[in-house]
């Protein structure tokens, strides 16, 4: 029997409710959480995580348009955290900026610099490099999170299928999309437990099963074009392109650690 504990409720929730990948549903409930928690005052105001956003400077794509959208959903402060980020942001690499200003960069100058002599670097690709570390730092601090959290659901996922009882209901759930599935076999070889064959059994038996049923999916949907069945029901099938793109690629935004 699985123990219950918010980890292992967690993985239910995403079983029951998810459409496909259980840990495809925690990655977005816990990139929508996350967004929520960004803009309060909690963390406006501590100088951990506002350090953290500045040593990044900033937020990947996906992430400044997706807290931009969330500051102004209702129930937040109107825009005011998403400010506050966006001017220490702005703040640090206009500094940065600012520096670049008071470097002269003709040619022969550049050719004076001690980086040039060292690497061997066109004078020009040397300007880039340093204009690229003025405005680029660490990896998005809301991507670092939700790496780290999935790490945390996908073993306990792998260590809940080490109980016999909940490999039949993972049995007859959807499976993992494709790269959480590759990811548990990284889980897998680097740590010990009980029953790693079963484990791998359970994985390997649900995935083959759900793909074969959306190839199905996508063989009547391909079929359904035909104006000569046009009047049959669709059903499940309707929705076959969707499945089969979070089954090969996972969620939208999903970007797995592959440390």
């Amino acid at each position: 029997m699985v123990e219950k504990n918010l980890l292992t409720v967690g993985i239910f929730e995403g079983i029951e409710k998810s459409e496909g990948c259980p840990l495809c549903y925690l990655w977005l409930k816990s990139e929508e959480q996350h967004m929520d928690f960004l803009l309060t005052n909690e963390a406006n105001m501590s100088s951990e995580v506002r350090n953290e956003v500045l040593t990044a400077k900033g937020f990947c794509n996906r992430h400044a348009h997706l807290l931009y959208k969330t500051a102004y959903k209702g129930g937040t402060e109107d825009g005011l955290g998403y400010a506050i980020y966006m001017k220490d942001i702005i703040g640090i690499i206009s500094e940065q900026l600012e520096r670049l200003t008071k470097q002269s960069y003709s040619l022969e100058d550049l050719k004076k610099n001690f980086l040039y002599w060292r690497k061997r670097k066109q004078p020009f690709l040397l300007l880039s490099d340093t204009v690229k570390d003025a405005v680029k730092g660490q990896k998005c601090p809301v991507c670092k999170y939700l790496q780290s959290m999935d790490a945390v659901h996908l073993r306990t996922l792998i260590q809940m299928l080490d109980v016999e009882d909940f490999q039949k209901q993972f049995k007859s759930s959807k499976g993992l999309c494709l790269p959480h599935f590759a990811s548990a076999f990284q889980i897998i070889s680097r740590n010990k437990f009980k029953n790693p064959s079963s484990i791998t059994k359970t994985l390997i038996e649900t995935e083959k099963e759900n793909f074969q049923m959306v190839e199905h999916y996508l063989l009547e949907f391909i079929r359904k074009q035909s104006w000569d069945f046009r009047e049959e029901r669709w059903g499940p099938k309707a929705d076959a392109n969707h499945i089969a793109l979070n089954l090969l690629v996972g969620v939208e935004g999903l970007c797995l650690n592959d440390k």
